[in-house]
């Protein structure tokens, strides 16, 4: 094994390169910078993430897809998609946030730092090919969420919230370095797709990796919030302030679950199909009952949207237990879009520590007819109505679940029908007290805030993508980047 990396190495992780340079570039930077509202540490980050997006494609053109540093990293087009999404994420996270953190006082400019330091982990996380290289990004990427969600020090909510994540997040990190260490232990070796293989065998190996897959999936069901694995959810994203909780809700749950389709797809041929996918069916048929269930007596938006959140685990986890691929990435990226723009519209209507409940909408669209009606569309998205993103995107995913020939399959197909036609109500009753509502909610009486350019681009994108975004990119498309391809084929 040569430990020395070649040029191809390094460029592999270009993106990765860029983030972790612009980083500590806006560390130094904040000291020199500190007067308007740290405009240039903000601009500098925004700048570094554009650069990150166009050295994506950079690495997978040339050196293209494959393996690197002797098999530690890999390049493929799913984790092309997946970089693509942390970066907007992130950039659309720095668009909206300047107003939220000035609304708060929060004069932190390690907020950019953290956040491009977050995404590093993500990267590290869907394409590393080595537990121990998995277990870095992991752990970059949450230690970042757990300062993130804690910047607002003056609300005992966010200390709360940033508190219990980080324990619950610590315990799950011992569930998911156990099952490493039982991982080696049946098979001699850190490499994910190796230390697999033992699961075709029989005998005390075997019982090793069985048990290290176990550990290794309850820490990564912790990332994801699965059932019963979401106690932390609820209280992270409504004490996080709301552009931090949309980021968290898309990049990192993205990132999360991008982890479990990387270790679904190094199962053995053999094993794919099997017990595993019940294990994981099981728990994706739980969260998505649980979610909805509970997400129907909740008042606040952003608790709404965290047991949504959980629901919407349910199915994607749902996909990728019965080999979706595609389909999921597909699924992932429109959720995205939704819940950005309804987090960055959440934002705006909350004018710093506002809450925003079914109540204060009450009449929102005779007096903010724009805001009210972007709200109502995300939320219709996010419900599954046609034709927007949403509806295609669980559309394309239920078909793939539709396709299994095991019992399971047919459960989990009639379980997220169910529970898409069960989370109507919550969703639907936005729009209903929006713009039927005879009362004046508390927000509909106050006038209007000032714009917020950010707020508006990200929610103007996010309505681009829900919209019309799924005529011009589907799961079929997913799958066939040529330069990438053609790189591949030149090395051959």
């Amino acid at each position: 094994m040569n430990l020395i990396p070649n040029s191809n190495d390094l460029i592999s992780i270009l993106p990765i390169l860029v983030l972790s340079g612009g980083g500590i570039l806006l560390l130094g930077l904040q000291f020199f910078f500190q007067g308007f509202e740290f405009r240039i540490v903000r601009f500098t980050s925004g700048l570094v993430l554009i650069a990150a997006f166009f050295s994506l494609f950079v690495s997978h053109s040339n050196p293209g897809v494959g393996s690197y540093f002797s098999g530690h990293y890999e390049i493929s087009t799913i984790g092309f998609w997946f970089g693509v999404l942390y970066l907007v994420a992130a950039f659309c996270t720095v668009l909206a946030s300047p107003r939220v953190l000035e609304q708060n006082k929060m004069e932190f400019p390690e907020f950019y730092p953290l956040l491009l330091f977050s995404v590093v982990g993500m990267f590290l996380m869907t394409s590393g090919t080595d537990t121990v290289t998995i277990f870095v990004g992991l752990e970059l990427m949450s230690v970042c969420l757990y300062v993130l969600v804690g910047m607002a020090r003056s609300d005992v909510y966010s200390l709360e919230a940033s508190l219990k994540y980080f324990l619950l997040g610590s315990f799950s990190t011992g569930f998911f370095l156990f099952g490493m260490a039982f991982l080696f232990g049946g098979s001699g070796t850190t490499h994910l797709q190796d230390s697999l293989k033992p699961l075709v065998s029989s005998g005390f190996d075997s019982n090793f990796t069985k048990i290290g897959l176990l550990l290794l999936l309850t820490g990564i069901s912790f990332k994801i919030a699965l059932f019963p694995y979401h106690s932390w959810t609820p209280d992270a994203y409504e004490g996080a302030l709301t552009p931090v909780t949309g980021f968290m809700a898309t990049a990192s749950k993205s990132a999360s679950m991008g982890l479990l389709l990387v270790v679904f797809s190094k199962f053995p041929i053999s094993v794919a199909g099997g017990e595993w996918t019940w294990v994981m069916g099981i728990l994706a048929l739980m969260s998505m009952t649980y979610g909805n269930f509970v997400a129907l007596k909740q008042t606040s938006l952003k608790r709404v949207l965290a047991y949504s959140s959980i629901a919407h685990a349910g199915y994607v986890v749902a996909g990728i237990s019965l080999g979706g691929k595609e389909e999921v990435l597909f699924y992932l990226i429109v959720y995205s879009f939704m819940s950005l723009g309804a987090f960055a519209v959440l934002s705006f209507l909350e004018e710093g520590n506002r809450h925003v409940t079914y109540e204060s909408i009450g009449g929102l669209a005779k007096s903010r007819p724009w805001t009210s009606f972007a709200l109502f569309i995300f939320f219709l998205s996010l419900a599954g109505i046609p034709p927007l993103g949403g509806f295609w995107a669980k559309l394309f995913l239920f078909q793939k679940i539709a396709e299994g020939t095991d019992q399971i399959s047919r459960w989990l197909l009639i379980g997220g029908i169910a529970n898409s036609a069960l989370a109507l109500y919550y969703y639907v009753k936005v729009g209903i007290l929006a713009y039927m509502s005879s009362e004046e909610g508390e927000i509909s009486k106050l006038d209007s805030p000032k714009a917020s350019y950010g707020v508006i681009f990200v929610s103007a994108v996010s309505l681009v993508a829900v919209l019309v975004g799924w005529y011009f990119l589907q799961p079929k498309d997913l799958n066939h980047l040529k330069f990438a391809n053609k790189s591949a084929e030149l090395r051959k």
